[in-house]
């Protein structure tokens, strides 16, 4: 693995319970003790927190033959009740934001107060509803390198933080970024936190029979393990925040359910004046989330965090809030991966 100096950058410093980097991540782990810690890769350190965890045998089969049985309930032996949430972030490492969210869940579920000292009662209780699967950092490699955040950061910057530069001085863009797998390092002097260490963008690595990553394969076999409804993959972007619609590659009730909640999320938003896109259109990509959609039938969404839009790091913060108690609530009122009507 090439080592790879910080980007070096001076943003705003953020504040002190905005705690980001992999000593402070860790820090806030070992003070666990509701909920359950556990490492799913040894290699790089990545664990997974679990809460209101529920014992249950192995399924008699695999989702994606129980789907085309008579019963697919079969598939889920733990019952409906209650429903699973698994959520991840940092799996693009400069996207911090999502971070420092599940921190923040954490400190939630441990001691009734965020890392700000702050109560939030009613996100408290609807999480105490679900079993909950959350990983803070899917990639360390990338969030070691990355900025604390890109608050303020010029939209140029924006991009070689996430993508890198290549060795000439040149930004790699978004989408000249996947047009390697993995990235050559050695034709790079930056090469951004979307990929791991090895150059794998892991929200790509989702090929049946080929992947590539420690990270993907731990994400995926934790999700076929733990059975989510719901799988909430936390990201960030330069633009406003947006719950994604559900991929095209996935079955119809899970489409509809999952627009619902993305307009939902939108309307909660945009009533509690934080700056939000309206959800159009479907996403036709292949992911991390289809392979989750093909493993276990799970509801599999995307939310991206704006990563300034002119909000405080309190406001990223809160509006993460608002997004997850409308999309809890929701669960609440109907299953949100209605795996009986296939």
């Amino acid at each position: 693995m090439k080592p790879f100096k910080p980007y070096d950058i001076t943003l705003e410093p953020c504040p002190d319970w905005w705690k980001v980097r992999l000593p402070e991540i860790a820090e806030e782990l070992s003070k666990i003790r509701k909920g359950r810690v556990e490492t799913i890769v040894e290699s790089k350190n990545i664990q997974a927190v679990f809460y209101n965890e529920k014992q249950f045998p192995v399924p008699d089969t695999r989702w994606t033959i129980a789907a085309s049985s008579s019963d697919p309930n079969r598939y889920k032996t733990s019952g409906y009740d209650p429903q699973c949430i698994m959520l991840i972030a940092g799996v693009h490492g400069a996207e911090a934001e999502g971070v420092i969210t599940i921190l923040n869940l954490i400190s939630l579920l441990e001691t009734g107060k965020d890392l700000r000292e702050k109560e939030r009662p009613e996100l408290c209780r609807l999480l105490q509803q679900y079993r909950l699967v959350m990983i803070p950092c899917c990639n360390p490699d990338g969030r070691a390198i990355s900025p604390d955040h890109m608050r303020g950061c010029p939209m140029e910057e924006f991009h070689r933080i996430s993508q890198g530069v290549w060795a000439d001085g040149s930004t790699i863009t978004w989408a000249e970024s996947k047009q390697f797998y993995p990235l050559p390092l050695d034709k790079v002097s930056f090469p951004g936190g979307y990929p791991n260490g090895e150059g794998y963008n892991i929200m790509h690595d989702c090929a049946p029979g080929k992947l590539c990553t420690e990270e993907a394969a731990a994400i995926l076999s934790l999700a076929e393990k733990c059975q989510p409804d719901l799988f909430l993959n936390l990201h960030s972007q330069e633009r406003e925040s947006l719950l994604c619609r559900p991929g095209l590659f996935n079955y119809a009730e899970n489409i509809r359910r999952g627009n619902e909640l993305a307009a939902a999320c939108y309307r909660a938003l945009c009533a509690a004046g934080f700056p939000a896109l309206e959800p159009k259109g479907s996403s036709q990509a292949l992911n991390l989330n289809t392979a989750v959609v093909m493993l276990s039938g799970a509801q599999a969404m995307t939310y991206e965090s704006t990563t300034d839009s002119g909000l405080s790091f309190d406001g990223l913060l809160e509006s993460h809030y608002v997004m997850l108690e409308t999309v809890l609530k929701a669960g609440l009122q109907e299953p949100f991966a209605p795996r009986n009507k296939r």
